[in-house]
């Protein structure tokens, strides 16, 4: 599951991305992840950018709004799941990249349980907001508080060989709320249900601190954070030539196709939909003779990997239409540890929900 070289991270590769285009910075995590235990044997990578402008940034599995493909560089989808998000003037993003999920703790790449995972690797973060002078906290699943009031959203993606991506966004000089007049914008026909209930309050350093730190400090910050909290050797590092090369065509190959790799599609016309933890969570489908799931498509909030929903979709393919048959599938995906899906609750919540879409 992990990739070739299944052993603790013992030192973190450091890069600063100022103001880069949002297509740039998720190519920028998809090739430098598929370094991890080749080009960096022993390491990882701490990536800390700013985008410019005002970027919608939507999580890996929510389906991607009529027409926003030509909103540019104004729409783009993140690497892991989770809620929507504001992104561009005003926050700050980084990226853990390691060659498993358990890498800055554990050779076993199975150590952390998934749930674990964000409880784990938000602590720099923390360490970072503390020395700021905040009483930060973390009460689990995907926001960090500052008083209680939404200061940062974190989430992750494993891959197919156990690479994981973990994604954090904070509040600088404004907060996370501010996604709502963003969603207005580009998603005018309410394609992402998104409950912002949860970020509404929310707040930012600059109304915390009275002032909004830059790239290089906050960086500085995070850098020292993750150094301190799992005792790595942090060095900064550049891009070479061949790899901003590299980024760049993978970003001008894919990157229409990555926003647009979920879409609303014609024949899954039944819905079910279900207030989360982290949200909302759709499922799409249609019926084969009226009795069996004939296809499927998950969307929202939620928080998996992509082999695990992968396999789920496919799996619920000719499945008996009713809660104990779909569960029973659900389990049978998730038992495997590899695997995960957080933020919805009880994993039966996938058949309910998709029981609520169900035709009378």
């Amino acid at each position: 599951m992990a990739g070739d070289a299944a052993e603790r991270v013992t030192s973190l590769a450091y890069l600063e991305q100022p103001e880069v285009r949002p297509a740039i910075g998720v190519a920028t995590d998809r090739h430098l992840v598929g370094t991890l235990g080749g080009r960096r044997a022993s390491g990882g990578v701490l990536r800390v950018y700013t985008l410019p402008g005002e970027v919608l940034a939507a999580g890996r599995w929510h389906l991607a709004p009529p027409g926003v493909l030509d909103a540019g560089e104004s729409f783009q989808r993140r690497i892991a799941g989770g809620r929507a998000l504001a992104l561009g003037e005003g926050y700050l993003g980084f990226s853990l990249l390691l060659p498993h999920r358990a890498a800055l703790v554990s050779d076993d790449p199975l150590a952390l349980k998934p749930a674990q995972v964000p409880n784990r690797y938000v602590r720099g973060l923390m360490r970072a907001l503390k020395s700021l002078g905040l009483s930060a906290y973390y009460p689990g699943r995907d926001l960090v508080t500052v008083n209680r009031r939404p200061i940062a959203a974190v989430s992750f993606e494993a891959d197919e060989r156990g690479r994981l991506v973990f994604e954090g966004i904070l509040a600088v000089a404004r907060p996370l709320g501010a996604v709502a007049h963003l969603l207005d914008r580009w998603d005018t026909t309410g394609v992402i249900k998104a409950d912002l209930l949860a970020l509404e309050g929310g707040t930012s350093l600059y109304e915390e601190i009275g002032e909004a730190p830059t790239l290089a400090e906050l960086g500085a910050l995070l850098r020292d954070g993750y150094k301190q909290q799992f005792g790595v050797a942090v060095e900064d590092e550049s891009l070479s030539a061949l790899e901003t090369q590299a980024i760049a065509a993978l970003a001008e190959r894919e990157a229409m196709a990555w926003n647009g790799m979920r879409q609303r599609r014609d024949d899954l016309s039944l819905v079910g939909t279900s207030g989360i933890q982290t949200g909302v969570l759709e499922a799409h489908f249609a019926l084969e003779q009226g009795r069996f799931l004939k296809d499927i498509q998950l969307a929202g909030d939620i928080i998996a990997d992509s082999p695990g929903i992968a396999a789920l979709e496919y799996k619920l393919r000719l499945c008996p239409a009713e809660p104990t048959a779909i569960a029973r599938v659900v389990e049978s995906v998730f038992e495997d540890p590899a695997h995960y899906l957080l933020g919805i609750g009880p994993q039966r919540t996938v058949a309910d929900t998709i029981m609520k879409g169900m035709p009378g």
